[in-house]
């Protein structure tokens, strides 16, 4: 599916800040990270989801 989702763009840019030395990587963007990554798995399942239940409905007018 194309794009990326909020959690990922959110860790893209946090990881772009990090670089920049805006942002020091730490035990707490440790753990941002790791939520973001946890958010990021569910919301690109329940697109898959999402996605196979209209594939369905197309199948099944």
């Amino acid at each position: 599916m194309p794009g990326k989702s909020l959690p990922a763009q959110l860790r893209q840019v946090l990881e772009n800040h990090v670089e920049q030395s805006d942002l020091v990587y730490d035990e707490e963007l440790k753990g941002i990270f790791e939520r973001l990554n946890s958010l990021n798995d569910q919301v690109e399942r329940l697109k898959a989801n999402i996605h196979q239940k209209r594939l369905r409905q197309e199948d099944n007018p």
